[in-house]
């Protein structure tokens, strides 16, 4: 499991993620979609991310911005009648009616005005999300002998899943934009973390046994991720 903490900066913070990597020797440091990560040896002490964060201060201060920059120019959907907004990967039209509901081509929501759209699109999403999340965490659970103790929505504006120490997996409920299949592997991802709590070799082997095109689903949520995060 990910370590959450913040770097103290004089006008605000930086925060970050510790992983653990029993195959590392030296420290790894990464920036994407989910922010900075630490990559530790398994030895090594905690400290060591802060020291690593010092020494590299400025060059991650200018990826950050590259990164919030590459957000802010990533537009979001234009969230009015008759446009488009994803669902599972596939494009609905917007269209005003006393209740939600889909249709093969038009996502009717009921929305006061423009302005009360984005909210309503928001809880046509969540409301969806978990029966479809909770039917896939059952097909994906038994497949692979992997069950948490408990799972529930997130509206994390950075991450897509996340999974505790206690068993307790969170999915991002904007996910129900994406394709079925990065779905699957969002959750595919979550629930090896049960047997694996990091992105080790052997954590991988896991994804790949049930999920062998993880690299091509990863992909295409680095690609248009943004776009589904940014409203």
């Amino acid at each position: 499991m990910a370590l959450q903490a913040n770097f103290q900066l004089a006008s605000g913070h930086i925060p970050y993620q510790v992983q653990r990597s029993a195959r590392r020797r030296s420290i790894g440091l990464k920036i994407d979609t989910t922010g900075l990560t630490i990559i530790l040896p398994q030895r090594a002490p905690l400290a060591e991310a802060e020291r690593v964060i010092r020494l590299k201060l400025a060059w991650i201060q200018a990826k950050l911005a590259e990164r919030e920059a590459r957000v802010i120019a990533d537009p979001a959907p234009k969230l009015a009648w008759g446009e488009a907004v994803w669902w599972l990967g596939e494009q609905r039209n917007l269209q005003p009616a006393l209740r939600g509901k889909l249709t093969d081509d038009v996502l009717f929501l009921c929305a006061a005005n423009d302005a009360r759209i984005p909210d309503a699109l928001a809880r046509f999403y969540q409301r969806s999300a978990k029966p479809y999340f909770a039917e896939r965490i059952a097909v994906w659970s038994a497949r692979m002998n992997l069950y948490p103790t408990q799972t529930a929505l997130s509206s994390a504006r950075t991450r897509w899943g996340s999974c505790t120490s206690k068993g307790v997996v969170r999915l991002n409920w904007r996910l129900m934009q994406a394709p079925a299949s990065v779905i699957d592997y969002v959750i595919i991802h979550e629930l090896a973390h049960l047997a694996e709590m990091n992105h080790s070799a052997r954590f991988w082997a896991i994804v790949a046994q049930v999920c062998p095109n993880w690299k091509a689903e990863r992909a295409w949520l680095k690609h248009y991720g943004n776009q589904l995060l940014n409203w």
